[in-house]
């Protein structure tokens, strides 16, 4: 009974001891980047920072010893599904009223991004497994590194190391989604700056009176004078989506069928962002009723808690990577990664260009952002011309979350069936070509049916 007890007490020791490694990694990349003018102007971010510094060091092995990789991976994979409901529980009282066309053509630039990303890797991907010994499905992890995030790049790479054969899988997605990051934040600040000597854009500002500031409470929430703490209630319903999640994967994970498996435990942020809107839902019909009196949610706090998930799942997720597996598929990686990132930025700036007029650029900046690193990466680069959120470019991109999901459905739903054979493979990067030109068919309709739509004006921003 004792020697158990020691056992729990080292593991739980060593678990805070790896928590720690990633919090003082943070810290010490955002001095860093305070210290350093190229790291400040190219907006990488600090865990990123952070999380090459340990990863180099990691290499020395006296250090790298200190550094349990699963336990890393384990705190990618779950900081992603909290830092979704924490994302998805928002009320989002503050956002700006937008065309739901817009939202809804938002949803498909989204989604068209994560096909032509899908499309391309699967083409290098199929090509070198005939040219070399390399798995002909880790073309998909584009984008989910890319796309997703990191806690995806992990979940999928890891799916197919364990299951379908793909040596250094897990580290394949952790360095993809690591040179998205670097893409988003790099690429997006060189063009931007591009842009503005040209003078395609100029930043926007917004009148003093209409300014949105930042609303840190709510009158009609709960006040923080109660007897537990505001914070202590978010973070309660945070962890309730991801409970309820957890019980959908577990009831999905018994059903006999490994692709329905893949499924459950490889897209727990999606389970969780159903679970948060889920529990939305149910908090308005209560307030409606009149059942409960204030909002127990708030807009502030859920933005700091998904922050810091993100923060910590992405410097977790770097700091994991194995470069001996790196080394392994080096090739494919370069190719996927290189040719995804002129695809992407292509395929964007071609979409943003016809479909937002007005706040082109804008909107540039928040779908490459978000479609190579996260969201933040695209709010970042968006404040550098539009920081007072004057175009409703901020809206689009937080709104598309909702026609999305439907959008993206047929991708996310068979990246199990995809990747479990050469056949398989070939089947379904003909249906994501289908459903590529069927998004960007709705996109540019009114260039394709012109005729149609003759008398129907084109919606047009104006500030």
């Amino acid at each position: 009974m004792p020697e158990t007890v020691v056992f729990s007490e080292s593991y739980v020791w060593t678990f805070l001891g790896q928590i720690g490694i990633v919090f003082i990694a943070i810290l010490v990349g955002n001095v860093l980047r305070t210290w350093i003018p190229c790291l400040r102007k190219l907006y990488i971010p600090s865990a990123i920072i952070g999380g090459f510094l340990v990863l180099i060091i990691k290499q020395i092995p006296a250090f790298g010893e200190q550094i349990d990789n699963a336990t890393m991976e384990i705190v990618t994979y779950h900081c992603l599904g909290l830092g979704f409901a924490a994302m998805a529980l928002k009320t989002a009282k503050s956002e700006k009223k937008v065309s739901t066309v817009k939202v809804v053509e938002s949803g498909a630039i989204m989604a068209g991004g994560y096909l032509i990303q899908a499309i391309v890797g699967l083409f290098i991907s199929i090509a070198l497994s005939f040219a070399g010994d390399y798995f002909y499905a880790a073309g998909l992890i584009l984008p989910m590194g890319f796309g997703q995030s990191t806690g995806s790049a992990l979940s999928w790479g890891s799916n197919y190391e364990a299951n379908y054969g793909f040596e250094g899988g897990s580290t394949f997605g952790l360095a993809t989604a690591a040179i998205g990051f670097i893409v988003g934040s790099v690429i997006g600040v060189i063009y931007l700056n591009i842009a503005m000597r040209k003078g395609l854009v100029k930043p926007r500002r917004a009148e003093a009176a209409e300014k949105e500031r930042v609303i840190v409470e709510d009158p009609n929430e709960i006040p923080n004078s109660e007897s537990v703490d505001k914070m202590s209630i978010q973070l309660c319903f945070v962890a309730l989506a991801y409970v309820l999640a957890y019980g959908v994967m577990r009831l999905l994970a018994l059903i006999p069928i490994k692709a329905i498996g893949d499924l459950a435990w490889g897209l727990n942020f999606l389970w969780t962002l159903l679970c948060a809107y889920l529990i939305k839902l149910v908090m308005s019909a209560l307030k409606k009723k009149g059942a409960i009196k204030r909002y127990y949610t708030n807009d502030h706090l859920m933005d700091r808690i998904s922050g810091m998930m993100f923060d910590i799942m992405i410097c977790a997720g770097i700091i994991a990577i194995d470069i001996q597996d790196v080394y392994r598929n080096l090739w494919m990686l370069i190719a996927v990664c290189g040719i995804g990132t002129i695809v992407t930025f292509w395929y964007v700036r071609k979409t943003t260009k016809y479909t937002y007029k007005n706040y082109e650029i804008e909107s540039f900046m928040t779908n490459f952002g978000t479609l190579t690193g996260t969201l933040s990466t695209g709010m970042i680069l968006l404040r550098e011309i539009d920081p007072d959120y004057v175009t409703p470019a901020s809206s689009n991109i937080v709104l598309q979350n909702f026609p999305s999901i439907p959008f993206l459905a047929p991708l996310l739903l068979t990246l199990g069936f995809a990747g479990s054979s050469r056949t398989n493979t070939f089947i379904m990067l003909g249906v994501y070509i289908i459903l590529f030109l069927a998004y960007n068919t709705f996109l540019f309709r009114r260039r394709i049916f012109r005729k149609r739509y003759a008398d129907k004006p084109e919606e047009v921003w104006t500030e």
